[in-house]
């Protein structure tokens, strides 16, 4: 009967390595993606549910640009995740069913979910949306103080 350190020894360290990075990689984007929604919704909320600060942001001509700003970031993660939701459909499909596996689609689908520079294209024009609206929000509270 093998225990379970001779099992470990037997893997091979980059499988575990590999596995331990996606790991991290994965909570650290699930972390990232609920800061995302929680600011996406917050931000819009707070001058939403505050006449006041509502009522400055018209008067400094501010709040197309603070919504606009808001519904850019947002936009940009719901069409990750979307873009995200397809390709690893396809992918999943191509294990189960033998006419997917090796299709176009399916090719297209692993070659798309192995890009990083997506993501990290749609979390920076988020960052950069969001921390543009509060930097407008933040100008306008400066202002009215």
């Amino acid at each position: 009967m093998t225990d379970n350190k001779e099992k470990e020894a037997a893997k091979p360290v980059e499988e575990d390595d590999a596995s331990d990075a996606f790991s991290a990689y994965a909570e650290y984007n699930k972390v990232l993606r609920t800061w995302f929604v929680a600011f996406g919704i917050g931000g819009p909320a707070l001058f939403l549910v505050n006449d006041k600060l509502a009522e400055k942001l018209v008067t400094a001509s501010q709040l197309r640009w603070v919504v606009a700003l808001f519904l850019t970031g947002a936009t940009a993660q719901v069409f990750g995740a979307l873009l995200n939701k397809i390709a690893n459909w396809y992918v999943y499909v191509g294990t189960i069913d033998p006419k997917m596996k090796g299709s176009r689609r399916q090719r297209f689908a692993d070659w798309l979910i192995s890009q990083f520079w997506i993501d990290i294209t749609i979390d920076v024009i988020t960052i950069l949306s969001f921390g543009g609206a509060a930097w407008l929000l933040m100008t306008v509270f400066a202002k009215a103080t």
